[in-house]
């Protein structure tokens, strides 16, 4: 019985492992590079210049998905990543227009204020696509993979426990 006891302990533990390795192999795939993404978008939104602009811009663009609409169910033109990266191209380019103009003029200021409010828009935006992420192609082979170990992990329990009923009643 010790023997066995070790080897379903050693079944238990394993499963837990695998468990928070898959979770953080999935977070790290699906779901580090959007909010990274989210963060250089945070940080363009705050910025004071044009060219700070531009830059936090160009790194989020670079972290987030370029084509595909996360939201499966029931998509929409605003959980679709591939009109988001237009739509931060268009920002680098109103950026670049307006790095030359006067820094306090009504044309910068208004030119500052459309991206930072297009800018919040898109962030909301991916807030909102996020939470189906986690239900990528990928997570769900993962979850489908340990929740067979699971139930292949019972059966040997199951096992197990009969045969050391037999055993117990027939002594």
């Amino acid at each position: 019985m010790a023997a066995s006891y070790k080897l379903m302990m050693i079944g238990v533990l394993a499963l837990i492992v695998g468990g928070l390795a898959m979770a953080s192999y999935g977070y790290q795939i699906s779901i580090y590079p959007v909010d990274s993404g989210l963060g250089n978008l945070a940080r363009a939104e705050s910025a004071q210049t044009p060219e700070e602009l531009a830059n936090y811009v160009i790194a989020a663009k670079r972290e987030l998905p370029k084509s595909g609409n996360p939201v499966w169910s029931f998509p929409t033109p605003r959980t679709d990543f591939g009109l988001m990266q237009l739509e931060l191209d268009r920002i680098i380019s109103r950026a670049n227009s307006i790095a030359n103009v006067e820094p306090h003029s009504s044309a910068y200021n208004t030119g500052m204020n459309d991206m930072h409010i297009t800018l919040d828009a898109i962030q909301e935006n991916i807030i909102e696509a996020l939470p189906y992420m986690y239900v990528s192609t990928t997570n769900m082979v993962m979850s489908v993979i340990w929740i067979a170990i699971i139930l292949g992990l019972f059966a040997v329990m199951k096992r197990g426990r009969a045969k050391f009923r037999e055993e117990y009643e027939s002594q």
